[in-house]
């Protein structure tokens, strides 16, 4: 329900707060492709001018913090990848297909632009009917499938919800760079990886479950990150999608950067007024941002003078999967024992997104 707690707060106007958790993450699984790509056999695809490409490596490395990401196959969809995901997260928890009463797609990828990717997830699980759509918000697709699936729980729509986020931006970024002006508008591409996580919602048990929910747009800096490259292309006779993936890097952080930190600052003092808590992250044990950039992160940890060890980080090796950075992320603290179901930790899971969305999703597992 809407949080009465936060007047005077801009960012914050939309918060839901559960005291009593309604809905829980039950189980998570993950599929990788297998092939890793470091920053040196990236360069040696790309079109580009000799000196380019040499310095190309440690450019990304010192402008990012990105090192590696996973590629999937020539072909593979996202439904393909997904669906290696989904059957794991059945088979780990001893679920059938047909316990599923609803399926959510949110990537930002898709197989087609339609019929919806989550259909055709269904059909190659095998699901004959069920209630299968898709959730699409750029990078933030998890945070509002789980804003979603926790509502489909509250009302009694739903009781056993597979969210499927599946991201295979390697088939979708620009491989020609001109010159050095061209990654301006490029190197975010440069960054991203392929990944898919399968996630269960279900009614809470216990404790568990989600607290917090908060999730906004800023519509005005859309133009900022965009698929296709040109976002008019209708205009143009004839019409065509250059499908590219269009970033601009430098301009998103100038706007980034300071919208999270007044963002923290309202959610620290809001906890500060409602919690009596000090330390916004004290009673965190894990903070599970985006994955857009392991530099961004580690700058705006330190101006809240937070330590780096309750911040989970995978872009360094996974690059940026897009709306599949923080379940994957999520996955990886559970998988390295540093987070666990039934433990009563409690998380915060962090998103921002073009378009511009930003928001969080607190939990306690």
């Amino acid at each position: 329900m809407r949080d009465q707690n936060t007047a005077g707060f801009s960012l914050l106007s939309r918060l839901q707060s559960f005291p009593i958790p309604r809905a829980e993450i039950s189980a998570i699984a993950v599929a990788l492709p297998e092939t890793e790509i470091d920053n040196q056999a990236l360069s040696a695809l790309l079109t580009a001018p000799d000196e380019l490409r040499k310095r190309l490596p440690g450019i990304i490395a010192r402008t990012t913090g990105i090192h590696r990401r996973r590629f999937s196959a020539p072909g593979q969809a996202p439904s393909d990848l997904g669906l290696l995901a989904v059957r794991k997260l059945l088979r780990e928890t001893g679920t059938h297909k047909n316990e599923i009463d609803t399926l959510i797609f949110a990537g930002t990828d898709q197989d087609c632009l339609e019929p919806a990717t989550a259909n055709i997830l269904q059909h190659k699980l095998g699901i004959r009917t069920v209630n299968s759509f898709d959730v699409k918000n750029a990078c933030n697709g998890f945070l509002q499938s789980l804003n979603l699936a926790n509502s489909l729980i509250i009302s009694g729509a739903a009781r056993k919800i597979c969210i499927c986020v599946a991201e295979l931006p390697s088939h979708w970024f620009c491989r020609v760079l001109h010159g050095k002006e061209d990654l301006r508008c490029k190197l975010g591409g440069l960054t991203l990886g392929d990944g898919a996580a399968a996630i269960m919602v279900e009614p809470s048990r216990g404790c568990a479950g989600i607290t917090e929910i908060n999730l906004f747009a800023q519509g005005a800096h859309w133009e900022l990150c965009h698929v296709p490259e040109d976002p008019h292309w209708r205009r143009k006779i004839p019409s065509s999608i250059n499908g590219w993936f269009y970033l601009d890097l430098s301009n998103l952080a100038r706007v980034v950067r300071p919208l999270s930190i007044k963002y923290f600052r309202e959610y620290r003092s809001f906890r500060r007024r409602v919690h009596g808590e000090t330390n916004f992250t004290g009673r965190l044990d894990k903070v599970i941002p985006h994955q857009i950039s392991p530099h961004l992160i580690a700058e705006i940890v330190k101006i809240f003078r937070e330590k780096m060890e309750k911040v989970a980080i995978t872009a360094d090796y996974l690059g940026n999967t897009a709306a599949a950075a923080i379940p994957i992320t999520l996955s990886a603290q559970i998988e390295c024992g540093n987070l666990g179901f039934g433990s009563g930790q409690e998380i915060l899971l962090f998103g921002a997104a073009s378009g511009l969305g930003m928001g969080h999703v607190r939990m306690t597992l």
